[in-house]
């Protein structure tokens, strides 16, 4: 059995252009927010900025080169804490591609508008968002290629932008940037470096794109995409904002170009022809995010999915295209309304944004720390210092604290927004506890109601043996050793964390070893069942040495997905990547 990737993976240049154009493509409205907020001091604000994604490099890496899987927060957070845990900051998750695919959505229609007048800015952004769902439902996703192509061509227009700003520069000087910091309009010092670099921590959304497909990358390009991502935000953003500044009055940007500064930019140092490539390529670029925005979601909903946080109906497909339409069509529906209900304010939309990506972010520091903690064994390139993962965890605070303060209101709106995607996750984690309350009730009112019918009997046949098959359905954890400390803590945690009441415990034994250990183990599982009478347990030894292939042969012989296998932490011996076992979750020391 081959447990390898069958696709080629990705290099360096590859997978830099997906995410790169996610972080890449939010210069286009955060020049244009961060100088509204900030004014001449934007620059400033944006520099910091870029020193606190600094930090994030190291904190990503240890992460993800501990634990190589898809997922980012929520599978750091699934390996580290608890099941409800990482769901919640999964929730956060689906809430930041929502805030992408509405802000890209709206902001790409934005750009469009500066070339056609009479654009309908409401209707064409939810026909965009519209256009991606079918493009999704037909099956049609994004590859290397054509995200290298995109890439290519924007950081050529942006180059071209800024020479062309650069040489208008030197043609006339920089009096609007002069007058901007003499202007009221211009805010202090602090206040403008605190709202500013809120408004310029949008200009990071998209660092932690890498780490959601890392699978399919090649050994050691994860740390190489963090590393260009952070070099093009550093050189384009600063520069293109101070151009701007140079070039376009602080009143006018406030009152009118926020949203299209990079366009407003091109128009006049370079004239209509390098405005409408700018614009284009904006629509572009920004298209191409609401396209990530839903490959996004679709991805890390099957995996909620597929660990129970969120219902199982959600990975059914349809029979033409193979794809998940409940999930894909769900997420047209909550994005709609997410930019009717905000009327379509790209500033408002992009705080919303701002707040879910910021929150991921501090939950991805907690995550980075509960690793050093919990899993200090894990093989990591690099491990990044308390101090700076305290530190970066600050910044990213301070930047949350910025856009709530200034609009209170977004949090009215991101919280329930929040509270809509926990409350399907918290449906199936109370499920079992529900549905035996509504058994309960309807087997009482089977006995002493005279109302009741054949159809209430059916019913709760049906109940029973939904609870009874989701009970039984077995879980496995892995034994190296007799260790009933890790065993115990092995049954503590799927009772608290799974419904499953059937517990498989998984030996691997080699030639060599001495049969006295199964022995052993068996002991100690038959103890564990008599200190925990509900669950049926019992033990597995497959000769052999524990490889990622004999997981998998495991997995199809016994028919239990690999991410319903629980093991210990590995020791920094070990081999293999937890990647390589194809999903099986590190539960406890």
């Amino acid at each position: 059995v081959d447990y390898k990737h069958h696709a080629p993976l990705l290099g360096e240049i590859e997978s830099t252009a997906i995410c790169g154009n996610d972080i890449t493509s939010s210069c286009l409205y955060v020049c244009g927010l961060c100088t509204a907020d900030a004014g001449v001091y934007a620059p400033l604000a944006i520099l910091l900025v870029i020193g606190t994604l600094y930090l994030f490099r190291r904190i990503y890496v240890e992460v993800c080169s501990a634990l190589p899987m898809n997922g980012g927060t929520f599978s750091v957070l699934l390996h580290t804490t608890t099941k409800k845990v990482a769901a919640a900051a999964a929730c956060m998750s689906i809430l930041s591609y929502v805030a992408t695919g509405v802000v890209s959505a709206s902001e790409a229609v934005n750009y469009l508008h500066e070339i056609w007048d009479g654009c309908p800015v409401e209707w064409l952004t939810i026909a965009l968002l519209l256009f991606f769902a079918v493009l999704n439902l037909i099956g049609i996703s994004e590859s290397a290629g054509a995200a290298l192509l995109i890439f290519s061509v924007h950081l050529l227009t942006l180059t071209s932008l800024a020479v062309c700003a650069f040489v208008y520069i030197c043609q006339n000087g920089i009096s609007p940037i002069i007058e901007s910091y003499n202007s009221p309009e211009q805010a202090p010092l602090g206040s403008a470096l605190f709202y500013g670099f809120g408004a310029a921590m949008l200009g990071v959304s998209g660092f932690e794109t890498s780490a959601q497909f890392i699978e399919e990358q090649k050994k050691g390009v994860f740390a190489l995409t963090l590393r260009n991502m952070w070099v093009a935000v550093a050189i384009i953003n600063p520069i293109l904002t101070l151009e701007a500044l140079c070039i376009v009055p602080l009143s006018d940007i406030q009152q009118s170009y926020h949203l299209t500064l990079l366009a407003r930019m091109g128009e006049v140092s370079g004239g209509s022809i390098l405005h409408h490539i700018v614009a284009l390529d904006a629509f572009l670029v920004l298209s191409g995010a609401v396209l990530t925005s839903y490959v996004g979601v679709v991805g890390l909903s099957r995996r909620l999915a597929l660990d129970r946080c969120l219902p199982e109906f959600l990975l059914e497909t349809n029979s033409c295209r193979n794809t998940n339409h409940f999930i894909i069509i769900g997420f047209f529906l909550i994005t709609t309304s997410m930019y009717l209900i905000l009327q379509g304010d790209a500033s408002t939309l992009s705080k919303v944004y701002s707040v879910s990506f910021l929150g991921l972010m501090i939950t991805f520091c907690i995550g980075n720390l509960m690793l050093k903690l919990k899993r200090g064994n894990l093989k990591r390139d690099t491990i990044a210092p308390v101090w700076s993962v305290v530190l970066g965890m600050i910044m990213v605070t301070l930047g949350l604290a910025s856009t709530a303060v200034k609009e209170q209101s977004i949090l009215i709106v991101f919280f329930v927004y929040y509270i809509i995607s926990a409350f399907f996750v918290g449906i199936m984690f109370a499920r079992m506890h529900v549905l035996k309350q509504v058994y309960g009730f309807m087997n009482w009112v089977d006995d002493y109601c005279l109302v009741c019918t054949t159809n209430t009997s059916s019913i709760l046949t049906s109940m029973e043996e939904y609870l009874t098959k989701e009970r039984s359905r077995p879980v496995i954890f892995l034994v190296k050793g007799d260790n009933v400390c890790a065993m115990n803590k092995a049954v503590l945690y799927i009772q608290d964390n799974e419904d499953a009441h059937h517990i498989k415990f998984v030996h691997f034994e080699t030639p060599l070893e001495s049969k006295t250990v199964s022995e052993s183990i068996e002991a100690s599982v038959k103890n564990l069942g008599r200190v925990y009478p509900k669950f049926k347990m019992d033990l597995v030894v497959v000769e052999g040495k524990f490889s990622p292939k004999l997981v998998m042969m495991l997995s199809e012989q016994l028919g239990i997905p690999r991410n319903h296998m629980f093991m210990a932490c590995p020791s920094s011996n070990f081999q293999e990547t937890v990647a390589s076992l194809g999903g099986v979750r590190i539960i406890t020391h």
